[in-house]
């Protein structure tokens, strides 16, 4: 049973982010990631998209994401979220930062991802 879009998204964020899945993170990254930003897109292969997840980790002591808003849509394959981001690097230094992203999601995979950057703070 393939999972919904909107499952998908918070599992990758709840889950293989929050609670360290790198297992999980194997089963939800799509064959390919396609991670946009404004003037520029970056193909990742699978294996890049789940050592990104890996990689990333290693920097911080703790990471969290709290997503303040999700929202699915209507074609049952994108999935935009709001979310903050409390974490604490490897040195001590804790800080936040929030961002908003949307999400393609094929066959139960991550295929795609927007993001055209993260500020430091928290949603007011």
């Amino acid at each position: 049973m393939t999972r919904s879009a909107r499952e998908v998204v918070e599992l990758y964020n709840l889950v293989v982010w929050n609670q360290r899945d790198f297992a999980l993170a194997e089963e939800l990254m799509g064959e390919t990631v396609t991670r946009h930003d404004v003037g520029e897109a970056t193909v990742l292969t699978h294996e890049q998209a789940v050592a990104r997840i890996v990689d990333h980790w290693a920097m911080f002591e703790t990471i969290r994401f709290e997503l303040n808003l999700v929202v699915a849509g209507d074609d049952g394959e994108h999935v935009a979220i709001v979310y903050q981001s409390p974490m604490s690097l490897k040195d001590g230094t804790e800080t936040t930062v929030g961002s908003m992203e949307i999400f393609r999601v094929v066959g139960g995979r991550i295929t795609e991802v927007w993001n055209c950057g993260y500020k430091q703070g928290v949603w007011r």
